[in-house]
């Protein structure tokens, strides 16, 4: 059976894969191995790299001797059955280290990312449709918080920036909806958004945008008034220029678009 049948699932609980079926990956911090290595997929990492990226400063007793452990048993697991370690393929010993010699998008991370840059392409180019499926196919990649069992400082700081890059996701898949006129169900979507991240400008511009649309104008005030109330008590700021921009517009009664929004460009 080919290498490239195996998975390496870390949007959610850590997980790996073997043509479809799951892989027994054993306790948290030797999943959180090979989470590390699949995070840095193809370069080496030396022990001492790992155990940084895993337990900085509250490092066990042993812990080389731990992380040694972990890769032997993960190496069981990922390589093909009856294959012997001094011919691993998968989970290479290179010095000074360790290797996870894998293609980057057998790591559903690597996949998600090019998703997102396939849905913003097709919407640059005019392409919708394309671009709302492309950013459904990359949300439907998470099963949870990122990296869930991880309690590095590696998985952490990647959590942090998985989470911001998801939001965006979210947030412009709305933004094509809108454009394509499925608003059916936006405003209680994005309240409920609202309810659990009521910082967040952009979800608080699509609610004002769907409102505008939807002729609820004076509903649509009222978001802004709520917004600018909320940014200056939790922030200490006032709205930036886009939701003023859009509080304008609402006020002399012009019309109202997602798009000015959606071109401020956004990395991957």
């Amino acid at each position: 059976m080919p290498e490239d049948d195996l998975m390496i699932l870390l949007l959610g609980p850590i997980r790996a894969e073997r043509g479809g079926t799951n892989l027994y990956l054993g306790t948290p911090r030797q999943r959180e191995v090979l989470a590390v290595l699949a995070l840095r997929c193809g370069m080496v990492m030396s022990v001492p790299q790992i155990v940084d990226a895993i337990w900085n400063g509250r490092r066990p007793d042993s812990v080389e001797n731990m992380v040694h452990t972990y890769i032997g048993r993960l190496r069981r697991v990922l390589e093909h059955p009856g294959r012997p370690p001094a011919l691993a393929r998968v989970l290479r010993s290179t010095r000074p280290g360790y290797t996870l010699d894998l293609p980057s998008n057998v790591v559903d991370i690597t996949r998600f990312e090019h998703d997102v840059k396939v849905a913003r392409a097709a919407r640059a180019q005019g392409d919708l449709c394309r671009a709302l499926d492309s950013f459904q196919v990359a949300l439907a990649r998470w099963s949870g918080l990122a990296l869930q069992e991880a309690t590095g400082p590696l998985a952490e700081a990647e959590r942090i920036r998985l989470t911001e890059l998801r939001q965006d996701a979210v947030e412009e898949a709305t933004g094509v909806r809108l454009l394509l006129g499925d608003v059916e169900n936006l405003v209680s979507e994005l309240r409920c958004m609202l309810a659990e991240q009521p910082m967040r400008e952009r979800l608080w511009e699509l609610l004002l945008v769907v409102l505008g649309q939807t002729s609820r104008r004076a509903e649509a005030l009222t978001a802004f008034e709520d917004a600018r109330i909320t940014l200056a008590d939790r922030l200490g700021v006032e709205p930036g220029h886009r939701l003023q921009d859009l509080h304008r517009r609402l006020l002399r009664s012009e019309p109202v678009t997602v798009r000015p929004w959606w071109e401020r460009r956004v990395r991957v």
